[in-house]
Formats: structure tokens, C-alpha cells, sequence
């Protein structure tokens, strides 16, 4: 429940994945992003992944970007996989205030060219391309809508999440996980995923470190007003750094800063860096996926 002394919330999370085979598969293997990160705004008090069937193999790391991952493998003949990730997290307020002072964007394109090393190497690795986010003319034209001479940063990031929010319908069949960020500036619609790649593109594109963050919302609309998209299922959202601020989470989909309403499971370049649960299965035939998310505040 809201804590009005800290600004957190504590939030219930279960998150499930279901496979059915077509006949047996013999063999599979997962990797899974399910547990949700712990850092400086975000704490996670409980977390427990149960699989059906057990699998012969299980083990957890952690990621290049610093993620939890949990890796199984089944290594007999199942005709359905059922992942059911149950968390308990405590989530505390991290958003800038309305209104908070940045300094003008251009001079962010050029504040990690010197400083610390380490800064400048975690801050390198989200300003090039990646394979579903390309650095494009196109990414540019749509960023500098936005972001005009002498705006301050924080001001031009909402102003962009709020172009795309207005300018980009939310459409749940208009495109897959491979959809390139080239078609959805063409065709004007999406899901949250191509939002948060299409926001990092143009961000990119003109010179800006963002990044790419997984996880989930939790909305409580007015009467009368419709739910945010994204709502009970996966979410997606960019971050992006600005110095003085650190980086700062921000939703296209939704054309806002993200607070204490939105979970944070993971992030990276993209979205096949976090994806929430891939591998491999040898046999099966053709396969039904469903996919069922419960966020709540908790008791």
C-alpha cells in the first residue's frame, strides 16, 4: 500500500507463461528474465519462479547489464511448460519533479565525452545501434520535433513520450517482436515494445544515451476514463540520462514519466536483451502460448 511518509508502494506480482505442444516436445531450453530488479528506487522482498514440469536442469546468473536470469532445461518429453514467476516488490518514488531544472540538450550529447571511465563505457553501449534499434535520419526527424535548440532535456524527453503518445496509435495486432522500427514510423502504430524502440531510436539518433526497460504498470483510472495501455500485461518504457539527473524513465506509450506505478524487471539496448522468457524446443509441432500478468498493490 502507498507509504506517505517514503512515496512507495508495495506491489504482488505474478506473472505467468504457458506452452501447449502440438505432440511432444523432446527437449527444451529457457532463459528467462522474471525476476525484477532490485536498485536504488526499487526493492524486491520476495521472488519465486515454479515450473511445470520440473525441470532436469535449473540455475541462475546474472546478466551482462546486470539483470537476474534464471536458465532450465527439460530434457524429456512434455507436452506443455507452464513458468509461473510470484514476486513481492516495494517500489519508491524516482520521478523529477514537474517542472525540475536540466540543462539545455545539447550540452547532455556532449557531457560524457569526458569524466569518469566507467560512466562513459555504461553510457557508450546505449548510444550506438543495436539490431532492433538503429541510429536512422528518419529516428532524428521525428527526435528534433522535440528536441529544438536550447530546451532543456528533461522538458524536450516528456515532450517526446508525448508526440509519440499522440501521434502513434496502440494497436496489439499491427505488429510482432520482429517488427523493424523503420515500420512502425511508417505505419503509425503499435505496442508498447516498438514505442520504447522507436523513443531510443530518435533519441540516438541525435546523440543521446537511452536505453531500454521491461517490466509492468499498474493503473488506477478516474471514473470514466480508460485504463493506460499496457495495463495487466508486459510493459516497456525507455530510460534516459541526463547528468545532474541520472537516468530518468520515461513511457511513450503513455506519454509520461514512469514512477511509483511501474515495476521495473530489466533493461537494455532492446528488447531481445530482456526478453521474458526464450529458448529453444526441439519437436512439439505447432505451439499455443498464453500469457497471464496480475499486478496489485499489496495487503
Amino acid at each position: 500500500m502507498p507509504d506517505p511518509a517514503g512515496g512507495a508502494v508495495a506491489y504482488r506480482l505474478v506473472h505467468e507463461t504457458e506452452y501447449r505442444y502440438e505432440t511432444p516436445a523432446d527437449n527444451a531450453w529457457q532463459l528467462a528474465h522474471l525476476e525484477p530488479r532490485a536498485c536504488a528506487w526499487q526493492s524486491v522482498d520476495a521472488h519465486r519462479v515454479d515450473i511445470e514440469p520440473a525441470p532436469d536442469e535449473r540455475g541462475a546468473s546474472t546478466d551482462f547489464f546486470g539483470n537476474p536470469v534464471l536458465r532450465f532445461a527439460l530434457t524429456r518429453p512434455h507436452t506443455q511448460l507452464l513458468v509461473r514467476a510470484s514476486s513481492r516488490v516495494t517500489v519508491r518514488a524516482r520521478a523529477p519533479a514537474p517542472g525540475a531544472d536540466s540543462p539545455p540538450w545539447e550540452r547532455v550529447v556532449r557531457a560524457f565525452d569526458d569524466g569518469d571511465p566507467a560512466l562513459r563505457f555504461e553510457l557508450a553501449q546505449f548510444l550506438v545501434a543495436s539490431p532492433q534499434v538503429p541510429t536512422l535520419p528518419t529516428g532524428a526527424r521525428v527526435a528534433r520535433t522535440e528536441f529544438v535548440p536550447g530546451r532543456p532535456w528533461l522538458d524536450a524527453l516528456v515532450g517526446l513520450a508525448r508526440h509519440i503518445h499522440r501521434d502513434f496509435e496502440f494497436d496489439p495486432v499491427a505488429t510482432t517482436v520482429s517488427t523493424p522500427v523503420t515500420a512502425v514510423i511508417d505505419a503509425r502504430r503499435g505496442v508498447c515494445q516498438d514505442f520504447a524502440h522507436l523513443m531510443i531510436c530518435c533519441l540516438r539518433s541525435i546523440g543521446l544515451p537511452a536505453r531500454y526497460v521491461s517490466g509492468y504498470i499498474l493503473t488506477t483510472p478516474r471514473p470514466g476514463q480508460p485504463r493506460l495501455a499496457g495495463a495487466d500485461a508486459s510493459h516497456a518504457w525507455v530510460s534516459a540520462w541526463c547528468p545532474g539527473l541520472g537516468w530518468v524513465d520515461c513511457d511513450p506509450t503513455n506519454g509520461k514519466l514512469a514512477d511509483t506505478e511501474f515495476v521495473t524487471l530489466a533493461w537494455g539496448r532492446e528488447y531481445a536483451d530482456v526478453t521474458p522468457l526464450r529458448g529453444v524446443v526441439r519437436g512439439g509441432g505447432r505451439q499455443r502460448l498464453d500469457v497471464r500478468v496480475t499486478l496489485e498493490p499489496a495487503p
